[in-house]
């Protein structure tokens, strides 16, 4: 039977306490993660969209507008009979030209990274939800095990704790050793040899 070295229960408690904080905190990210990818795509894909159709149209008619006092300029002439100068009206023209061709270019851009972007958003789901189902139920069982784990530790020092503290019956204790200077031989000590006569 394997051991095992636990030299802190509360370690294990405190253990399973981070590894909820740790789920808790996980469960945010990914919450926060999907709302802020859906928030995107519908900018993206509503908003955005509708902004730039909107530009566009607008933008195409300016330069309708514009075309059209161009060609004012030049069909008219003025009291002297002249054909009068549209430079003014022609620049105006091609700055009409040039927000037409950015707001088409915005829209193009819309429309071609709305489906990326739904595209990424479904990869990234895919990856994710190995590890949202790990924090989901892997989690919660592990931090069963670690309850169950604490309960038995828990029930094992209890019992060798009462073991400790009860003192067997009917076993006889030791005597204590006696201090060096207190031994007594039990072997008899031998004669003294006898005293020398005086002549």
């Amino acid at each position: 039977m394997s051991e095992a070295k636990v030299e802190s229960i509360e370690a294990i408690a405190n253990f399973k306490r981070a590894l909820f904080k740790f789920a808790e905190a996980a469960n945010a990210a990914l919450t926060d993660a999907e709302a802020d990818m859906g928030h995107v795509y519908r900018w993206l894909e509503h908003e955005q969209r509708v902004y730039w159709q909107n530009n566009v149209r607008k933008a195409s008619e300016l330069v309708t507008r514009c075309e059209d006092a161009v060609r004012q300029k030049r069909l008219y002439k003025d009291a002297t009979g002249r054909v009068q100068s549209a430079v003014d009206e022609e620049k105006a023209l091609a700055k009409a030209k040039r927000m037409k061709e950015h707001a088409e270019e915005r829209l193009e851009n819309v429309k071609r990274y709305t489906p990326r972007l739904q595209r990424e958003i479904m990869l990234y789901k895919g990856q994710v939800t190995r590890f949202a189902t790990f924090v989901a139920a892997d989690i919660p069982a592990a931090a069963a095990k670690l309850d169950k784990m604490v309960d038995k530790l828990e029930a094992y020092t209890n019992l060798a704790a009462a073991d400790a503290s009860i003192a067997p019956s009917g076993v006889a204790q030791p005597p204590a050793e006696a201090p060096p200077d207190e031994i007594v031989s039990a072997e008899p000590l031998p004669p003294l040899p006898p005293e020398p006569k005086e002549s």
